[in-house]
């Protein structure tokens, strides 16, 4: 999938070269409130992350995926903030999930001293990715100081490659013997450059030292940001039961970011 970094990147090089060369700086500025602001703002942000996805290969057991929360933060450049087009880039890092589940093993599976099911949840993130976007931005002004926005765009993920084993066991001290009886055994593509699709709307309100803004959006990945195998086995009386686990990374997200005001030299100071 690398093909796709390539398509991120060299649309992300025309977004922020040759439109801004050509048509934005044939554009008036039509909100200087703006320009008195940095290009530049912070921006941070909880992320929710859509389920992984289970394939089976056989046997009766699975287990219920549930939808992860995370957080990314950064910095972004504005290149037109007082145009009704614009186009943002800088960089981004995310905290990046691998799992988290729920299972449960009926006690007719397990050692005879289990008087109920085990039922467990497991949860588990992985290292940062950085991530360089090119977000095409629309403009609306709403009223003096406030602004509606729609963008869409690129983004290009570097989330090195590693891998995450979970093991559950359990053990029987009568006898001294203990059973694994659930794996899930997971890694990142070998490939540690991504590619995603980005749309979304955002809202923006100036105030007197800062601008502050708030966008929602939706990212879809152009593939699977962690892939790997489960399996129940060592079991009493069911049959092993093993899977496909895929979790495409796909995730709904809300950016806070914040643009200070700019600093006037007074003329008249030495």
């Amino acid at each position: 999938m690398v093909k796709y970094l390539y398509l991120s990147i060299v649309l992300g090089l025309i977004l922020s070269t040759i439109f801004p060369k050509y048509s934005f700086s044939q554009e008036d500025k039509v909100f200087p409130i703006l320009t008195n602001y940095s290009r530049w703002s912070i921006v941070v942000g909880p992320i929710m992350y859509n389920k992984a996805k289970l394939t089976s290969q056989f046997g009766d057991y699975s287990f219920d995926n549930k939808i992860m929360t995370g957080y990314n933060f950064g910095l972004l450049y504005d290149f037109y903030p007082d145009r009704k087009w614009t186009i943002q880039s800088g960089l981004l890092l995310t905290k990046e999930p691998v799992y988290s589940l729920q299972f449960r093993i009926y006690k007719n599976d397990l050692y005879s001293s289990y008087p109920n099911d085990l039922v467990d949840d497991k949860k588990y993130f992985s290292i940062y990715s950085f991530s360089i976007p090119f977000y095409l931005r629309y403009n609306i002004q709403t009223s003096r100081k406030s602004f509606l926005s729609f963008n869409t765009g690129l983004l290009a993920k570097y989330l090195p490659y590693g891998g995450a084993e979970l093991i559950v066991a359990i053990s029987n001290e009568e006898i001294a013997e203990t059973r694994e009886i659930f794996g899930l055994n997971v890694e990142s593509p070998e490939n540690a450059f991504q590619g995603s699709f980005v749309v979304g709307a955002g809202f923006s309100y100036a105030l007197q030292k800062i601008l502050i803004k708030a966008n929602i959006y939706y990212t879809v990945n152009f593939q699977n940001s962690i892939s790997g195998e489960y399996q129940f086995v060592n079991l009493l009386n069911s049959a092993d039961s093993r899977g496909y686990y895929d979790l495409s990374g796909n995730h709904l997200g809300l950016m806070m970011s914040i643009g200070v005001k700019k600093w006037k030299r007074n003329r008249n100071s030495n």
